[in-house]
């Protein structure tokens, strides 16, 4: 019984409500915006401006548990932004195709904190 009831409350303080995403943040030469699409889904604009590079990226996605999970397509292939907040900071990891959304040189990957 103890058990269930500590799982229960574990499940619910990771359960994020959608609004939760979104707004603006930062990290050393990246920023990003987080905004409803309709429908369920979130749109995910990201900037790098640095001297090892230059890149957007414009993707779309949903809520997956405690994380937003937001894709984008070029040249036919996915690049894929998996989305974790803790508190005032997102964590943002990359995988599949996104150079061509950054280049060689950079990625999303790292730690925002809310503007």
């Amino acid at each position: 019984m103890i058990r269930t009831a500590l799982a229960a409350a574990l499940l619910l303080t990771t359960l994020l409500p959608a609004d939760a995403f979104e707004g603006r943040y930062r990290t050393p030469g990246i920023s990003m915006t987080i905004r409803p699409a309709g429908g369920g889904m979130f749109k995910v604009d990201a900037e790098i401006s640095s001297r090892r590079c230059v890149g957007v990226i414009s993707a779309r996605g949903r809520i997956q548990g405690d994380r937003l999970v937001a894709e984008a397509m070029e040249y036919g292939e996915i690049c894929r932004l998996d989305i974790r907040r803790k508190g005032r900071v997102l964590t943002v990891t990359e995988s599949g195709a996104c150079t061509p959304f950054h280049g060689a040189n950079c990625n999303y990957v790292g730690s925002y904190t809310l503007r």
